[in-house]
């Protein structure tokens, strides 16, 4: 099959963005999406193909060898039967196909479906015909009102995936005689036609588009912000992020909220989701006591705090500029 592709034609395919060192950013390739087709009225016709049965593990240059003597000439064989993919399209050995099968069904054996036997009449005459598709209940009554038994078979998978490959085994291959005609023109088909993309004495596309890009030094970049992450971060979560946060209950039916960092009873200064910090005028209450060490009570309306010389409580409702905390 390899021998197929020297008779495609050529075409600049890009292997790089932009030109460099002054090369072209193209190289020459095969042509894969040129083709040529069997008209189907000549394949059809019977006078200069014959049958031929795939064997057992025959390959397609196996095919041409025997019958060309030149086992590259293989995808004669194959454009005779307009088959593209050989994997799915060739028949298979009788290893694979069994594999095959039993990578497909759950059970080689079970029934894939039931097809009808041949009855004949009395007088030989066939009143039904074999090879039908029938369901499981399917079940020949005679015009007589006689029943005939039985009137279907099951097919397993194996057998309906072997009926298919068969179907396969039986190809058209092109005679002899006609082998070197056939090979001339379909050289001539592939050929590409005088046109604007080609070069002079060349036998190479190359579209306008392409002959542009060569004289491009480089392409034009571009940049987006889309995706990359914030770098702003809420006042709340820097100030506590690795502070532990205490509860602690007074005789006065006051809470206190301690906060400490590396071990150490630190000054509370809760910060709210908007960034404000407990004690400046934007709270909804503030405390604040004398001493080493200080703290911060809130009840359900009001806030108060304790020190050594007294109490002073202030109570205020959505107090503040951001509706307290």
């Amino acid at each position: 099959m390899s021998h197929y592709f020297s008779y495609l034609p050529n075409v600049k395919v890009r292997v790089s963005s932009f030109r460099r060192n002054n090369v072209e950013p193209f190289v020459a390739a095969k042509n894969i999406f040129r083709r040529v087709k069997i008209r189907d009225k000549v394949q059809d016709s019977i006078l200069g193909f014959e049958q031929y049965s795939v064997g057992n593990n025959e390959r397609p240059d196996q095919v041409a060898n025997e019958l060309y003597g030149d086992p590259e000439l293989d995808w004669v064989v194959l454009l005779c039967n307009n088959i593209i993919n050989i994997y799915n399209e060739w028949p298979m050995s009788e290893q694979e196909l069994y594999a095959y099968v039993a990578s497909r069904y759950a059970d080689v054996k079970g029934v894939h479906h039931y097809e009808t036997m041949e009855i004949k009449g009395d007088n030989g005459e066939i009143l039904l015909e074999a090879g039908k598709v029938v369901n499981s209940t399917f079940k020949y009554v005679t015009s007589d009102n006689i029943t005939v038994v039985p009137s279907r078979i099951p097919i397993s998978n194996y057998d309906h995936e072997r009926a298919l490959n068969d179907e396969k085994s039986n190809i058209w291959v092109l005679r002899d005689q006609y082998v070197e005609d056939f090979v001339d023109e379909f050289e001539t088909l592939l050929e590409y036609l005088p046109n604007e993309e080609l070069g002079d004495g060349e036998n190479i596309k190359m579209t306008p588009n392409a002959v542009e890009e060569i004289f491009v030094a480089k392409k034009v970049a571009y940049a987006t912000e889309v995706g990359l992450a914030a770098s702003i971060g809420f006042a709340g979560q820097q100030e506590l992020g690795n502070r532990t946060i205490t509860t602690q209950v007074l005789d006065s039916g006051a809470t206190v909220l301690t906060s400490s960092s590396s071990g150490q009873t630190q000054q509370s200064n809760l910060v709210n989701s908007s960034g404000v910090v407990a004690g400046t005028t934007d709270a909804s209450s503030t405390s604040q006591s004398s001493g080493s060490s200080s703290s911060s009570s809130s009840s359900s309306s009001s806030s108060s705090s304790s020190s050594s010389s007294g109490s002073s409580s202030s109570g205020s409702s959505g107090g503040g500029g951001y509706g307290g905390y």
